[in-house]
């Protein structure tokens, strides 16, 4: 039944049951919802607990929606790829300068990404005067360590990072290097910055979100496609490859104006490249040297977790209703349904999963 609930309707699952245990008249659409979504919930309940338990033990202590680490917990050493690699790495990208300590070995990637589907009419508020939010959003957390791997979510960036914090603790990985790759979004970072201050991370805006971005928001700040890709593809993106925010903000700011149709667009832009400035590495070397540049492992646990379950024409959603549905599909994903059916346990453990 929960298996149903990671890839068909509800309506669809129901008839698939009934067929496999032939029965004419049996479990009816509502019924078999109001199952999972309850399973879903103690799932999700009994996975949030767990994260308190060991944030408890490990002398953890919440403060303000953030948690204070106990007295004495500092982050190991970072480990770097020796100095030899990386200087072979400089040669074929053709890059002169650069900075040993951004190439990181033996670290933890952590791809964080919220995901929205439609929010059910009834459950939006009724008061005129208050904005009635159309979204339903869930956060995804991919964490990775050498080949091993687990899928998270919740309701909101704060308490997905809670629970990516408890799984770090629990697997004894909260002291090493922690790479994290995000979309570049304002909430997602701050909320990093507010949360973890205490670990040794990086954030690295996905090149994929970068690039999407500007091809979106220079489609409507310039005049025409060829226009916008004759400059993507010859001044703008050659410098953001090579992690060079001054050389994109120069190309920015020297566009011909009889080339462009809103001049507020690339004023956002650039104000957009100074904010992440930080989070935007040399993805040229990153990729000579075999590191992830992408969050694209993170996009693809939205996808099996909710999108690929909950975006499809006419489906809508309450918010309890859809974050349960996507812990049993990331459950599923991590190999601990049987455990769950069988011991109602949950490992929070890095496991190899297909």
């Amino acid at each position: 039944m929960l298996k149903f609930a990671t890839f068909a309707s509800v309506r669809e699952s129901a008839e698939m049951l009934n067929r496999i245990r032939h029965e004419e008249n049996g479990l009816i659409a509502t019924t078999y919802r109001n199952f999972v979504e309850s399973e879903g919930t103690k799932i999700q309940s009994h996975i949030e607990k767990k994260c308190t338990d060991v944030l408890q033990a490990e002398g953890f202590t919440e403060c303000e929606k953030a948690h204070e680490p106990p007295h004495g917990f500092a982050p190991d050493t970072a480990k770097h790829i020796p100095q030899p690699v990386i200087e072979e790495a400089s040669i074929a990208a053709g890059l002169l300068n650069y900075n040993s300590e951004d190439y990181e070995l033996d670290a933890v990637n952590v791809s964080i990404d919220e995901v929205g589907v439609k929010r059910q009419t009834e459950m939006r508020p009724k008061d005129e005067l208050k904005e009635q939010p159309k979204r339903v959003h869930t956060t995804v957390a991919h964490v990775r360590y050498g080949k091993k791997s687990h899928i998270l979510n919740s309701r909101s960036v704060g308490g997905c990072l809670r629970l990516v914090l408890g799984l770090l603790l629990v697997n004894g990985l909260a002291r090493k290097q922690i790479v994290i790759f995000a979309d570049g979004a304002r909430s997602i970072n701050s909320t990093i910055q507010k949360m973890l201050p205490f670990l040794n991370f990086k954030i690295i805006l996905d090149w994929y979100h970068l690039e999407k971005k500007f091809y979106e928001q220079l489609g409507m700040a310039l005049k025409g496609a060829k226009i916008k890709n004759e400059f993507m593809k010859e001044k703008l993106l050659p410098s953001l490859w090579f992690g060079n925010v001054n050389g994109a903000i120069k190309a920015l700011q020297s566009i011909d104006a009889k080339l462009v149709r809103n001049p507020g667009i690339l004023a956002y832009l650039t104000e957009y490249l100074e904010r992440v400035r930080g989070n935007i590495p040399c993805y040229a070397m990153r990729k000579h040297m075999g590191l992830r540049n992408s969050s694209g492992i993170g996009e693809k646990c939205n996808d099996l977790t909710v999108s690929k379950r909950q975006k499809h024409n006419g489906m809508s959603w309450s918010d309890s209703g859809s974050l349960a549905f996507a812990t049993v599909s990331s459950t599923t994903l991590n190999g601990n349904m049987p455990d769950w059916i069988h011991n109602h346990e949950i490992s929070l453990e890095l496991e190899d999963v297909a």
